[in-house]
């Protein structure tokens, strides 16, 4: 990490998962584990610490995850979660209420999204690792697979305390969309970093092209919500 200086995290939680039944999202599991401790634990690995998870509508089904998780590493202060008393706000509060937990003398900030189903470890440390790389000027560097933007995304102080001047929805989008010249695309040969769950035809498009199932907790693993539909007449 010394290559790219003090990187804390974001990883976004709070949202209502209306297109879900207003469920959890990052709660459902892939092979057994929460899709949230795949993603916090996909960031710690490659040595981003702190990680603040935001919560909002769902932190009361979500804390006992996080309290496990904290529990299990080594030093549990590297991961904190913190409440958006108003998630419906949009996900510039959200960020806002993430980065306002974080330390303010970090050198860049990296944001995920709490139900990335494919992310893995190597995609973080991709991100990084062209972070590290990144020309004079660059704020902002956001991977791209075929014309679509993704996460972990990473920015820099200037972008930080743009963020936190903001009010109400604006976020990084809204700073991206104004200062085009101070973006890096990061264009990566996969969808690990496009891709995440929003509704339940999601979760059928995740088996059927990437062949990754998806439960919700209650199911106990019988409840194949992911599974894809079958051949006529099969």
């Amino acid at each position: 990490m010394s290559a790219v200086g003090a990187v804390g995290a974001v990883v976004m939680a709070a949202g209502a998962g209306r297109r879900m039944g207003y469920r959890p999202k990052s709660l459902l599991r892939r092979d057994g584990r929460p899709l949230i401790e795949r993603v916090v634990r996909a960031v710690l690995d490659k040595g981003v610490a702190p990680v603040v998870v935001v919560l909002g509508h769902h932190a009361a089904a979500i804390e006992p995850v996080l309290r496990d998780m904290q529990g299990s590493l080594p030093n549990g202060r590297v991961l904190q979660w913190a409440l958006n008393p108003a998630p419906d706000e949009g996900q510039g509060g959200s960020l806002r209420t993430g980065l306002a937990a974080l330390p303010p003398d970090l050198d860049a900030v990296l944001v995920a999204l709490a139900d990335q189903p494919l992310l893995e470890p190597a995609d973080v440390a991709a991100v990084l690792s062209a972070w590290a790389e990144h020309p004079p000027g660059i704020d902002l560097l956001v991977p791209q697979f075929e014309g679509q933007r993704g996460h972990p995304i990473v920015f820099n102080q200037a972008v930080r305390a743009a963020v936190m001047q903001a009010s109400g929805a604006a976020g990084v989008r809204q700073w991206r969309r104004a200062h085009p010249d101070r973006v890096q695309a990061l264009p990566v040969p996969h969808a690990r970093h496009v891709v995440d769950v929003d509704a339940p035809v999601d979760l059928l498009a995740v088996a059927r092209t990437h062949g990754v199932r998806l439960c919700w907790p209650d199911s106990d693993g019988r409840e194949e919500v992911s599974r894809p539909p079958g051949r006529p007449g099969s």
